[in-house]
């Protein structure tokens, strides 16, 4: 029974020193940093009359309030929230499938695979403002002019016009985070042992069945993975707004993500515990849904084991 009591400890201690780091990173890297910005959200900036300067007070949950206020009233806030989900359903439903193609078809080796894996990550690291204003030229000046001189057809500048700019906008959301995640779930697949898929090959298996009932399974986790913390970009993503427009974006292609980039950039001491109740609001209501999706993909996702 000591054996045993000592051996219970000696674990804990393990346990103990190994999720010492972790912890004390989190409290330090964000309950440190953040911790004036989480006190700010409490707050408002008022006149004191006693000392007749503006300076910091409680006031409860006020700010929470303006909050959902602004939800209902703010026209940017009205387009930033379905806009937001709606580039996150996109991805899901159209880039993420993409993504997984183009993978398997770099993992096969197939004809120009080298070629398409350099191609597809070029847009990652190329500087955004560049990117943005070549992509900007394309669909502004030299797409109208083609589509004229090869169908004597008037066609709108895609990001000028109000009727073609959101998707405009969403289809170079995907191209440039497209090389990203392409080139994470190839190297995922490269992971996979060749023993595998040799023995599926004597066994006549085609390249879809391949793909479904070996491949596919074997990097669920990181296929997963993309899955859930793709709902934290509900909430940053951007758009790439600020590459075509600054701070000056039309109110009808807003995201949160650039909502709380240009609010905080123009920000005072009077709006900071206004965009501070909002950074908490938006981790409170996607902390629950990241941890009980990640549970769900776990929970009905396919075995690996044998």
């Amino acid at each position: 029974m000591k054996t045993i009591l000592t051996e219970k400890k000696k674990d804990a201690i393990f346990y103990v020193l190994i999720m010492i780091f972790p912890i004390a990173q989190f409290l330090v890297f964000y309950v440190g940093v953040n911790f004036n910005s989480i006190l700010l959200a409490f707050k408002d900036y008022h006149l004191n009359m006693d000392t007749g300067k503006f300076e910091y007070v409680f006031s409860g949950f006020e700010q929470f309030k303006n909050v959902f206020l602004k939800l209902s009233i703010d026209p940017k806030l009205k387009s930033a929230v379905p806009n937001s989900i709606i580039l996150y359903v996109i991805g899901l439903v159209i880039s993420s499938p993409l993504s997984l193609f183009f993978s398997y078809y770099i993992y096969k080796k197939k004809f120009a695979s080298s070629f398409f894996r350099i191609a597809l990550f070029l847009p990652s690291i190329i500087s955004p403002i560049v990117l943005g204003v070549m992509f900007n030229n394309f669909a502004e000046e030299a797409i109208p002019a083609y589509i004229f001189k090869w169908f004597n057809v008037e066609c709108p500048n895609l990001i000028s016009d109000s009727g073609t700019r959101f998707t405009t906008l969403v289809f170079y959301n995907i191209w440039v985070g497209f090389g990203t995640s392409t080139l994470l779930y190839s190297s995922s697949m490269s992971s996979i042992d060749s023993e595998i898929t040799e023995a599926a090959q004597l066994d006549a298996c085609t390249g879809v069945k391949e793909f479904i009932y070996i491949v596919f399974p074997l990097i669920y986790s990181t296929w997963s993975t993309f899955f859930y913390t793709g709902l934290v970009g509900i909430f940053t993503n951007q758009l790439h707004l600020h590459a075509f427009f600054g701070n000056g974006a039309p109110t009808p292609v807003y995201t949160i993500g650039y909502y709380m980039y240009v609010q905080t950039q123009s920000g005072t001491l009077e709006t900071y515990p206004y965009l501070s109740a909002m950074g908490i609001m938006m981790t409170v209501v996607v902390i629950p849904v990241v941890f009980f999706v990640k549970w769900l993909l776990r929970k009905v996702g396919p075995s690996t084991e044998a």
